[in-house]
């Protein structure tokens, strides 16, 4: 499972690259986190999509090392 994650993770990383030499990172950003925030709503139930919305609030994160540009 870790294997096929890292996978579709690169491959979509790879993908947000890619829309960042055509539109901003804050574009680029705001349209994964809003389909994101839809598959979740849509998959999820509500007390369930709740919790991860306060997990994904209180989870500090390390940016990325710009060498992405």
């Amino acid at each position: 499972m870790k294997d096929k994650l890292d996978d579709i993770y690169q491959e979509v990383f790879a993908d947000a690259i890619d829309y960042m030499q055509t539109y901003n990172v804050q574009q680029v950003a705001a349209t994964y986190m809003a389909i994101a925030m839809r598959l979740y709503k849509t998959h999820l139930e509500d007390g369930d999509y709740e919790e991860m919305i306060k997990t994904a609030l209180e989870t500090e994160v390390k940016p990325y090392k710009k060498t992405y540009h």
